[in-house]
């Protein structure tokens, strides 16, 4: 990357970062192209060489946020046809390999997390759900045999408690070690993995 690349992918990371600070502000549709800027340190024809409008810089903050994610978490062959070639016991996602770097992520980027779970719709993260339920979680229930009406029952629960447990640790701004809440979270959930047979 030369050094105009460089500087051009630095102030388009400002300014998902400003983004970022100004939605644990305000909604959404009330920020403008002059708070991002301001809030940046960019003028607005900077803005303007990257993005239409908010709706685009909300759009790739988005993308910026799933990216960094994506290179956190294990790579288990989850995709495709890999779940139902792996053994049972390495599809239950209660487990350290699963939640600890999950857990990590979410300390390190907490005020993503504020932002995000304030204003889940201007995130897309019901959309993004609902891949994932299709795609990863409704295919491993069904290899443990739970019948499909029931998957999205089993989900929620799922998912509303570990939403639950993350956003309180987040409000006390993460006092608590990565490793301490997964064990709150094991421990709510049930059997270790290691006690789940193929």
């Amino acid at each position: 990357m030369n050094r105009s690349e460089s500087k051009y992918f630095h102030t388009a990371e400002r300014m998902d970062e400003a983004l970022l600070s100004l939605l644990l502000e305000k909604d959404f549709e009330y920020i403008t192209v002059k708070d991002v800027c301001t809030r940046a340190g960019v003028n607005r024809s900077t803005f303007y060489l990257h993005y239409e409008n908010t709706a685009g810089l909300l759009a790739e903050t988005v993308a910026m946020i799933n990216g960094r994610y994506r290179e956190k978490i294990p790579d288990a062959g989850l995709g495709g046809a890999g779940i139902t070639a792996l053994p049972k016991r390495n599809l239950f996602f209660m487990t350290d390999q699963w939640l600890l770097p999950w857990l990590d992520f979410v300390k390190e980027n907490r005020h993503v997390y504020k932002a995000i779970h304030s204003q889940a719709d201007v995130f897309g993260v019901e959309r993004t759900y609902q891949v994932f339920f299709q795609r990863v979680f409704s295919p491993i229930l069904s290899r443990y045999g739970v019948v499909a009406e029931r998957h999205e029952y089993i989900m929620e629960f799922y998912r509303c408690g570990l939403v639950a447990v993350m956003l309180k640790w987040v409000a006390s701004d993460c006092r608590e070690s990565a490793g301490e809440i997964a064990e709150i979270i094991k421990l709510c959930v049930g059997p270790a993995a290691d006690e789940k047979t193929d």
